[in-house]
């Protein structure tokens, strides 16, 4: 860091082509440093870095700000390992539409099919097609209607029998009804992909998607070798990082456990926006991609963290962008995790980009908004 400037040197990753190789403007894509440094030295975020392909070739891979946000210490790296967050799901519903399109599970198959505690009056209306879209009425994650007191239902006894648990109380909505973000659903889902492929849902993952595409800095329990490596901004990341022990017992790590790189994750989004294939590594076919990311909510409404939101555009566990007013173009899939990282995925402009903004702060506007703003413009 230049203390004189208060500004951060700019790392920069290996890019494959300039910019205007693959027909995009390098001084408007180049807005995204000074963008990026004003944030930082306005302490809104953390540190910040980003990963640009188009047309299939990696154009734009930089990264500045600190590594450790508890000590300021550290450089974010390119290549610097950061946790996804909610970003995991997306690798959930890529491993449930890999089931399906094995035969094995079909989208709107009742979930008491499967999990026994479902077979009751309140749950049997529940399919997987309503874990997949956020719509099945179960808990919402905590803090989603800005309530003062959330329910833990991780908290005293442990979490065995943790199913039940998720299932207290009433449904928030019919199935279907509405769209109510809801993390312990992706835990089912995880709990499915288990008991379906008979592999534990971390190990199906791994064999199945990390491991094909080489995604080798992709991880749900990262080598203690590499936690130098991650990037944190509080003390409940290093706690976290370093409390990895994990047993059949727990919920599936399939709503929020994994920790990757802009690389790794620019892998799978090129695979998807290749419609399922990545260097000759077939992951999903391409009408499995198909089901996966085209939009599957028609006039479902959301609450969304105090957004009424009449039209909740969603694919599969993926949110789609229908907005008029945004820059990306409609049917661009993506996927936000806490912290923050975003993965966004145009098939239109054939456009993959991922962020790591860490930042203290649960959403600021500028570091994911404006800066899809710049990247966007700057196609030719």
């Amino acid at each position: 860091m230049d203390m004189l400037t208060d500004t951060w040197r700019v790392i920069e990753g290996t890019t494959e082509v300039s910019p205007e190789e693959v027909h995009m403007d390098s001084r408007q894509l180049g807005k995204l440093d000074q963008h990026f440094q004003e944030l930082i030295s306005q302490k809104k975020i953390q540190a910040a870095s980003y990963l640009v392909a188009h047309e299939g070739k990696v154009a734009a891979w930089r990264s500045m700000g600190a590594l450790h946000g508890t000590s300021g210490e550290g450089e974010l790296q390119p290549d610097s390992i950061r946790k996804l967050s909610s970003i995991t799901k997306a690798f959930t519903s890529v491993s449930i539409v890999k089931l399906i399109e094995d035969g094995k599970l079909y989208v709107d198959q009742p979930v008491a099919t499967i999990l026994e505690e479902f077979n009751n009056p309140m749950h049997q209306g529940i399919k997987l097609y309503h874990l997949l879209t956020h719509t099945s009425g179960i808990m919402p994650v905590n803090g989603y209607y800005n309530e003062p007191y959330p329910r833990e239902w991780w908290g005293a006894g442990g979490m065995e029998n943790w199913i039940p648990k998720v299932l207290q109380g009433p449904l928030v909505c019919q199935p279907g009804e509405a769209y109510n973000y809801s993390t312990v659903g992706f835990a089912l889902l995880g709990e499915i992909v288990t008991r379906v492929s008979g592999q534990r849902y971390e190990e199906y993952v791994k064999e199945h998607i990390l491991q094909p595409l080489g995604m080798n800095r992709t991880f749900f329990d990262v080598p203690v070798e590499l936690h130098s490596e991650v990037c944190t901004v509080d003390e409940r990341d290093v706690e976290r990082l370093s409390d990895q022990a994990w047993d059949a017992s727990l919920p599936p790590r399939s709503d929020s456990g994994l920790y990757s790189t802009l690389y790794d994750m620019w892998k799978f989004g090129q695979m998807l926006l290749n419609g399922g294939s990545f260097e000759g590594q077939r992951i999903l076919g391409r009408k499995s991609v198909e089901l996966l990311t085209r939009r599957h909510l028609f006039n479902v409404p959301a609450y969304h963290w105090g957004s009424m939101i009449k039209d909740k555009g969603h694919a599969l566990g993926l949110d789609l962008a229908i907005d008029h007013l945004s820059f990306e173009s409609q049917g661009t899939f993506q996927l936000e995790g806490s912290g923050r990282s975003a993965l966004f995925v145009d098939p239109v402009e054939k456009l993959v980009v991922v962020l790591f903004v860490p930042s203290v702060y649960s959403w600021i506007p500028e570091s994911v908004l404006g800066t899809k703003q710049i990247i966007w413009s700057s196609l030719k």
